[in-house]
């Protein structure tokens, strides 16, 4: 390499370094305004009628699988509510701008779960008859990463308060 590739190339790693972390700021900046985290709460208050009794949250999850040299990634998007003893949890998708509910959801409480587990991304909630209800993580900030990852939401008081929820239903479950 030549002196002028080299000081290009440094020139293109700093420019492409300062445009990511200007995009980062920018989305971090969107989420504090709280208009995504809004719009996951009106999902909520319409598919659960007490919805202002509960903390409210937005739940992300991303799962991969290789296949000899392809990967393919799932991603899933939840609006939760909870409060002591119960958990609503409703699959929600954006589009265009907008967050819908994909489902009605399901309240999920100590009678009908089966078993809470870890697995190093966040909990993961199985029924009684052993199968996966839901997984997922509750973050204090997301940020808009491309259309698989579109929210930008800053919920620093909601993911403390979910993980002291799931402390104490995890208990409650028994598992």
């Amino acid at each position: 390499m030549t002196k002028e590739q080299i000081i290009l190339l440094v020139i293109l790693i700093v420019g492409i370094t300062i445009f990511v972390l200007i995009k980062e700021h920018i989305n971090e900046k969107k989420a504090r305004t709280g208009e995504d985290l809004a719009k996951v709460r009106a999902v909520l208050s319409r598919l659960l009628p007490d919805s202002t009794s509960y903390t409210t949250a937005y739940a992300f999850y991303k799962w991969s699988k290789y296949q000899g040299r392809s990967k393919k990634t799932w991603y899933y998007h939840y609006a939760i509510a909870f409060r002591p003893g119960e958990l609503f949890v409703a699959p929600i998708q954006y589009a265009g701008g907008e967050v819908s509910a994909q489902s009605r959801g399901v309240l999920l409480t100590p009678e009908n779960v089966g078993r809470v587990e870890y697995d190093g991304a966040g909990p993961v909630i199985f029924g009684k008859d052993g199968q996966e209800i839901c997984h997922f993580r509750v973050l204090a900030m997301y940020t808009n990463q491309d259309r698989y990852e579109p929210f930008n939401i800053a919920q620093g008081e909601e993911s403390k308060a979910f993980d002291d929820f799931l402390k104490d239903f995890t208990q409650r479950v028994g598992g």
